[in-house]
């Protein structure tokens, strides 16, 4: 993967499930988008997380594992907690406990002044902490009415649907969207068609 961010990376609408679509399926293949350490470095640097530039230089191909163990824990557990029970909370503790973080204050042009959590890297999970804690925070808080998959035929991606009606029903309009248009314009035809042969 590239630095650039692909157009499904950030359909979700909240930290942790854009982490969980980052396994997809577009055209019913499925396509990994953390296949090396330095995606998923890019891919946190993409989605705006403040980590450290400095990270350590970890064992090979540690990062995308513990990456991708904490995006099938994060799976889990949304897919858990949508179907009505509670997940069990160890395997993400397990990431959570550590974080090691501080909030830093930060002078803005003007007199504004701001905050923001600085988190350390010394170790993979503590690289992944960010990620971690918003996953922790959509089990908590989110309102899993609004946490939909996508209605897409062979689509695995979710999305917090944050529109104003809650109607959203696919992970993107030009993606499964337009693709659930095209199908129903052919059905429709196609019935048509058989209408007028009758």
């Amino acid at each position: 993967m590239n630095s650039e961010h692909h157009k499904l990376d950030f359909i979700g609408d909240h930290l942790a499930i854009d982490f969980i679509n980052t396994l997809r399926t577009p055209l019913g293949e499925t396509f990994e988008a953390l296949q090396t350490d330095d995606d998923v470095k890019d891919w946190i640097r993409n989605a705006g997380v403040l980590v450290s530039s400095k990270t350590p230089s970890w064992a090979a191909g540690s990062l995308v594992r513990k990456a991708r163990q904490l995006r099938e824990i994060a799976l889990k557990a949304v897919q858990t907690k949508k179907a009505g029970k509670r997940p069990n909370p160890d395997a993400l503790n397990s990431f959570l406990e550590h974080s090691s973080n501080h909030l830093q204050l930060v002078a803005r042009p003007g007199s504004k002044l701001e905050t923001k959590r600085v988190y350390s890297v010394r170790t993979v999970e503590e690289y992944l902490a960010p990620i971690a804690e918003s996953v922790a925070d959509l089990l908590a808080h989110g309102d899993f009415d609004l946490i939909r998959r996508c209605e897409g035929d062979k689509c695995v991606l979710w999305f917090y649907d944050r529109t104003k009606a809650h109607r959203r029903r696919w992970c993107s309009p030009t993606g499964c969207g337009n693709r659930a248009k095209v199908a129903a314009f052919r059905a429709r035809a196609n019935n048509q068609a058989e209408a007028q042969r009758a």
